[in-house]
Formats: structure tokens, C-alpha cells, sequence
């Protein structure tokens, strides 16, 4: 157990909108943590589904409110702006703790060179889980990890470097995280958690997977509808590549984005034939505009964020998934 005066502020930022029935469940959760000094602040994305009412429940929590939807990115930034202590445990509104110790257990993680950690979580109807961590491919963020059981995870002693943290669970320092810049607020999502990990790495902090315990995902979205499908890569490719292009080195940067680009053309003209819809194939042609669209500021904040590296190498592109047999 801490002492009073070795537990420094940690700020919890939530970001809602229109979350009610999660909130209802993830609340709780947070308000019954057992750390002496933490503050929790819910930032809401003007929510209409009686989540305002609710969070104003709590005097415990300090509500900010946006009165509109500003995105994901611009949405947690608030919050790290509200923040008033050394360190965040960032969370979305759709995630349930179950260790009532974890910010004292996160907080003894933490060391002098690190950037994020992340906290391991699940899908709540399965022990078996993706949320390890972001690892980087040729084409990007890999998003075809292999399903590992939780249990095994946890049972794994060593500390595990992971290339980013997932930004639905992830704990940092107030100082790291304004010094690596926050989100990118350029589009409303796909340009936050695989932005700023790899910019971690290149600033000389590194990202780590906590498995001491674990939490879980209630907001599963199993929709697979032509619009679902399109809505997912209306803002994709613009991300993924403004955010290679900010950080990565000329010579990773020359594989990496024509293997990104090649990447989403074949799976959003595949997922167009699957479901009979020109959509989503547009969608992604949308992405593609927008990311020329941007190209002058996006090689003005590569200037900026290059002229901070401290890391020659790319050494997020290196860091493999682990197996946890």
C-alpha cells in the first residue's frame, strides 16, 4: 500500500457522447478506485441521451462540456488540457475497470523513459483478446492480431514494449504527453493512439503493456452494414498516412505508404464487391482526397516533429507482437 505523500494527482479523462448506458456501468467503477488523490473529469461531446443529467449526479466528477461533437481527438485533448495532475489515465466511456488498485499499480510502472502504458483490456463476452497493444507493419498499424487468451497474458512476468497504446486505456505523464504533442486534431478520429505512440519511441520514451490486471470493453460494435463498412475508411488512409508521414524516416516513409495505399485500395474494393455497395470504395477515394488535401500541412508538422527526434531509427517498426504461449 502507498503512503498518502508518495501518491501524487492522477487526472481520470473520459470522453462521452451520448454513452448513458455505458456510463451507467464504467462510472461506478472509477468512483469506487482505491487511490487517495485522483481527480475525474468526463469531457462530453454534447451528448442528448440524459448522459449530462447523470454525470451531473456526481459531485465527484467535474464535467466539461463541449456542447457539440468536436471528434475524438480534439475531445480527449480538452481533457488532458483540463487535467490537473502529473499523471492521466485516459479512458473511453465504454470501459470497465475491475481492479480497484490499478492507479497505484500503474503509477509504480512508470519510469523516467516512459511514454504510454497501456492497460490490457477484452471484449466483455470473451477471454480471449486483440487490446495488447498497437504493433506497426509494412502497411501501417497491423490490424490482424492474433486473439490471446487473457489469462496467459497476465501470466507473462516480463515487461512487454508494445509500438503504441490503444487510446481506450492508456495511463501517461502529464509532462510526456504535452511534450509529445497530444492528438492531432486535423480530422475527428484515425489520427490519435498510432500517431502518437510511434512519436513517443522517436522522442526516446518507450510504451509498455501493463498485464497486471485487465479491463473490459463493453462497446463491441458488430454492425457490418455497406455504410458501416464505409464509415470506417472515410478517414483512414488520411490518418494512417498523415501519420506515417509525420514520423516516420524518408526511408521507412518510401515502403510504408505506397504499401498503405495499395493496402486499402484492394480491402475497401474487396468489402465493395462483398456487400454490393460502391460505397465504401468511395469512401476510401474520399480519404485519399482529404490526405492530399492536407499534404502541405502535414509535411509542415513533419519539419516540426522531425526536428524533435531524438531516435535515428523507427524502432516501433521493429517491436512484434508477443506470443504469449
Amino acid at each position: 500500500m502507498m503512503k498518502d505523500e508518495e501518491c501524487p494527482l492522477i487526472s481520470i479523462v473520459m470522453l462521452n457522447y451520448n454513452g448513458l448506458e455505458y456510463l451507467k456501468k464504467t462510472v461506478p467503477s472509477v468512483l469506487e478506485l482505491n487511490y487517495p488523490n485522483y481527480e475525474y473529469i468526463i469531457v462530453d461531446n454534447g451528448s442528448s441521451d440524459g448522459s449530462i443529467d447523470f454525470i451531473r449526479g456526481f459531485e465527484r466528477i467535474r464535467l466539461v462540456e463541449n456542447g457539440e461533437n468536436v471528434g475524438y481527438s480534439k475531445g480527449k485533448n480538452i481533457g488532458f488540457r483540463e487535467a490537473n495532475g502529473e499523471y492521466v489515465l485516459s479512458l473511453d466511456n465504454d470501459i470497465l475497470l475491475t481492479d480497484q488498485d490499478i492507479l497505484g499499480k500503474l503509477l509504480s510502472m512508470r519510469g523516467k523513459d516512459t511514454g504510454f502504458i497501456q492497460v490490457l483490456f477484452t471484449d466483455i463476452d470473451t477471454m480471449h483478446t486483440k487490446y495488447y497493444g498497437i504493433y506497426f507493419s509494412f502497411y501501417g498499424a497491423n490490424l490482424h492480431l492474433k486473439p490471446q487468451d487473457v489469462e496467459k497474458i497476465r501470466n507473462c512476468k516480463k515487461q512487454i514494449p508494445i509500438g503504441a497504446a490503444t487510446g481506450g486505456c492508456f495511463f501517461v505523464s502529464k509532462k510526456n504527453w504535452d511534450y509529445i504533442g497530444g492528438f492531432d486534431e486535423s480530422q475527428s478520429f484515425n489520427l490519435d493512439d498510432m500517431d502518437v505512440g510511434p512519436r513517443a519511441w522517436m522522442y526516446g520514451f518507450k510504451n509498455y503493456l501493463y498485464t497486471g490486471s485487465y479491463a473490459i470493453h463493453l462497446g463491441i460494435n458488430k454492425t457490418q452494414t455497406a455504410e458501416s463498412y464505409a464509415n470506417r475508411f472515410r478517414l483512414f488512409f488520411s490518418g494512417h498516412a498523415r501519420s506515417m508521414i509525420k514520423n516516420y524516416r524518408l526511408g521507412s516513409l518510401i515502403i510504408c505508404l505506397p504499401s498503405l495505399f495499395a493496402f486499402q485500395f484492394v480491402k475497401s474494393l474487396r468489402y465493395s464487391v462483398k456487400k454490393t455497395s460502391p460505397k465504401i470504395f468511395l469512401a476510401f477515394l474520399g480519404s485519399v482526397g482529404f490526405f492530399l488535401k492536407n499534404l502541405p500541412d502535414t509535411l509542415d508538422q513533419r519539419r516540426i516533429v522531425q526536428s524533435k527526434r531524438t531516435v535515428s531509427n523507427d524502432l516501433f517498426l521493429k517491436i512484434e507482437p508477443p506470443k504469449f504461449d
